[in-house]
């Protein structure tokens, strides 16, 4: 039985209790989650800390390298033929090529790829919020973006500039802006 996910789920328990419920000598376990801070032992009671969110944002520190100009809907198109097309199936390079002429594409419309910041993807956030897009296709364009950026910089076409990740924290169906993670 795995003793983390017992005691996430019980939250507060006693040594007793948590034998008695895994049926099997749960001492060893529970030390090694206190070092690793994940429980802590208060009056007589184990006590399950919940990891804390990490930080927000982080600000985006501009590396150089030998970045090309490149236009978003030129970024697009390359994207699609040669990334999408190759690796997906045409469900999902059809539904790729819908967020990204749909949704993406006018909002970064006078802009290049190698100028898109870390400030860009914050406003493109809330421009979506305030289009009303369920959390779920907010969470999947913002990802579809972040997949394009990265495939150019991996290409070395842009500069690593723009760098975040969208990630799930906590509630699947609660995607807010706390979940685009800026790295240096």
């Amino acid at each position: 039985m795995n003793i983390e996910n017992l005691a996430r789920h019980l939250k507060e328990f006693t040594l007793d209790e948590i034998e008695m419920i895994a049926e099997c000598d749960c001492k060893t376990e529970l030390e090694l989650l206190l070092n690793e801070n994940k429980l802590i032992f208060e009056q007589g009671l184990y006590k399950y800390q919940e990891e804390k969110p990490k930080q927000e944002f982080i600000i985006c520190t501009k590396q150089m390298t030998n970045c090309q100009i490149i236009t978003i809907d030129s970024a697009i198109e390359y994207f699609l033929e040669n990334y999408v097309k190759n690796n997906c199936k045409n469900n999902t390079f059809r539904r790729y090529r819908g967020i990204l002429k749909h949704h993406i594409s006018p909002f970064f419309i006078h802009k290049n790829l190698n100028d898109i910041t870390c400030v860009d993807i914050q406003k493109f956030y809330y421009f979506c919020k305030g289009r009303n897009f369920p959390p779920k296709v907010l969470k999947n364009t913002l990802a579809l973006l972040n997949q394009m950026i990265k495939y150019f910089q991996n290409l070395g076409i842009i500069d690593r500039t723009c760098n975040f990740q969208v990630r799930r924290l906590s509630d699947k169906t609660n995607f807010t802006v706390d979940r685009i993670i800026f790295e240096v």
